[in-house]
């Protein structure tokens, strides 16, 4: 069972029936008696209710690549990452996360645990596909890395990661071919409400999309008014907004005042919700007009060793219809020598959810 931590911070609105006055015309020369006339007012509409949940920063590069490759040999399939949390994600209406990394057979991947290149084989999209994803941020700083290539291979990895999750119905958002595409919304519709996803990227600008050369959608002080214009044109052909920032510093006890100032105004522009990753560890989250902000969820799938990097939330929000109806906290911790996600526990479970909240 998972932990849940549930705060109320939608309103449901009732529809009111409205009877109308009947008339009826009863000739004066006939005993009558008036007939009983029954109103019956038409039922609601069913309320639509969307279940949409968020994880940190996910990669199948360096260890996760050699053991789930190892898992693979003995049972057939790259499951391994998620074989503890995939029954919960696949339950969602919506199953969200952030990749950093990239997927290719360009290289193999890095030694295990030595390297920071994250590549890892487009085979592993199998993990992916079992726990349920439905849409990726790829707006991340390690979206070209090419293994013993280096970071640049002619944006072959680069494309081969954004070819390899969509032949796997994954949606990524925050990366194009051009800077125009990489800025596109993702949008997918769920019980009739159309959410539109942004993905935007604040780490290493060599990965940017530019006019003519494929990239991440690039996040900056000079990118912000662009970003709020196209938060409102998503606006226009969605319900819901959510902006899902690559951002922050990594290990940091919390956000950047960059980084507020940004997801507030982001907030103002019209997203309904802030999901950004990328310090590898939680960061306590804040609530802004009504609307959420998690500045960084932690790790949901990495091969990083410290306790505190293989901490990670899983943010659980419920809307009906284009509102947010209630939202629930779930900790996760990754297992140190396996490197799979699983839901925390007892008081390792509270100390999560203690940083989550800031308290």
């Amino acid at each position: 069972m998972l932990a849940l931590m549930g705060i109320l911070i939608g309103k449901v609105i009732r529809s009111k029936a409205i009877q109308l006055p009947l008339e009826f015309v009863i000739p004066i020369s006939v005993p009558t008696v008036m007939p009983a006339v029954t109103f019956e007012p038409a039922a609601p509409p069913p309320i639509s209710r969307t279940r949409i949940l968020f994880t940190g920063d996910i990669t199948l590069g360096r260890c996760v690549a050699e053991r789930t490759i190892i898992a693979g040999g003995q049972t057939g399939n790259f499951n391994h990452p998620f074989e503890f949390v995939a029954e919960e994600l696949r339950a969602a209406d919506l199953t969200v996360g952030s990749f950093d990394g990239s997927l290719s057979d360009e290289a193999a991947p890095m030694p295990c645990p030595e390297g920071m290149n994250l590549i890892g084989p487009t085979r592993l999209v199998g993990g992916l596909q079992f726990a349920g994803f439905d849409v990726l941020t790829a707006a991340t700083n390690h979206i070209k890395d090419c293994g013993e290539k280096g970071f640049r291979c002619d944006n072959k990895s680069f494309l081969d990661t954004i070819l390899t999750l969509r032949a796997a119905d994954i949606q990524p958002t925050g990366v194009g071919n051009t800077l125009a595409e990489s800025r596109a919304p993702v949008i997918l519709e769920r019980n009739g409400v159309r959410f539109a996803f942004l993905g935007i990227n604040n780490i290493n600008d060599r990965v940017w999309a530019s006019d003519n050369a494929p990239g991440t959608a690039p996040l900056s002080e000079a990118h912000i008014e662009i970003i709020k214009g196209e938060i409102a044109s998503a606006k226009q052909i969605a319900d819901v907004v959510i902006v899902m920032p690559h951002w922050g510093v990594e290990y940091s006890a919390g956000p950047q005042e960059d980084q507020q100032r940004w997801a507030r105004e982001f907030i103002d522009a019209g997203a309904s919700l802030v999901i950004g990753n990328h310090p590898h560890i939680i960061h306590p989250m804040e609530m802004y007009s009504d609307r959420l902000i998690f500045y960084s969820l932690g790790n949901f799938v990495f091969d990083q060793g410290q306790d505190f990097q293989r901490e990670g939330i899983v943010v659980e929000v419920n809307f009906i219809g284009a509102e947010i109806e209630s939202w629930q906290l779930h900790p996760a911790k990754i297992d140190y020598f396996t490197h799979q996600a699983n839901w925390a526990q007892g008081a390792e479970a509270e100390i999560i959810l203690a940083r989550a909240t800031g308290k």
